[in-house]
């Protein structure tokens, strides 16, 4: 049995949701979390062993679920953060959305955390949602 493992890259994940907007038309049912305005966006934050401090994590990976207060639901999305630790997540409609994020450090170290249940309302366009991983 042959077993293959590959990465999807979030440009990938872009390309992907604009060609289904391309493609569906007006019989075509919304998915959720990608047809909205609404946005989540953050700094990821790990406890770094050698000087205590709270350090932003470059290069974090940061998960999104819609419909759910747990880490399953009806639509997944991946980012990385940048190099100060900054993420923001576009397009998503009103609702509930559980956000998680992990990150290795340079010494092999990995921080991770149970995750966020959220919820994204019409009162504002984006929300701030700051991650602390231990």
């Amino acid at each position: 049995m042959l077993i293959m493992k590959t990465k999807t890259a979030p440009i990938t994940i872009g390309i992907s949701l604009f060609l289904a907007g391309i493609l569906c038309t007006a019989g075509c049912k919304k998915e959720a979390g990608v047809i909205g305005k609404k946005i989540i966006s953050g700094v990821v934050y790990y406890k770094n062993g050698v000087s205590g401090a709270d350090d932003p994590a470059p290069s974090a990976i940061v998960f999104i679920t819609y419909g759910a207060t747990e880490a399953t639901g009806s639509y997944n999305q991946t980012t990385t953060t940048n190099s100060n630790g900054e993420y923001k997540i576009k397009g998503l409609q009103k609702g509930n959305y559980f956000v998680t994020a992990e990150y290795t450090d340079t010494h092999g170290f990995k921080y991770a955390t149970y995750g966020y249940a959220v919820q994204i309302n019409n009162k504002k366009s984006e929300l701030k949602l700051d991650i602390r991983l231990q």
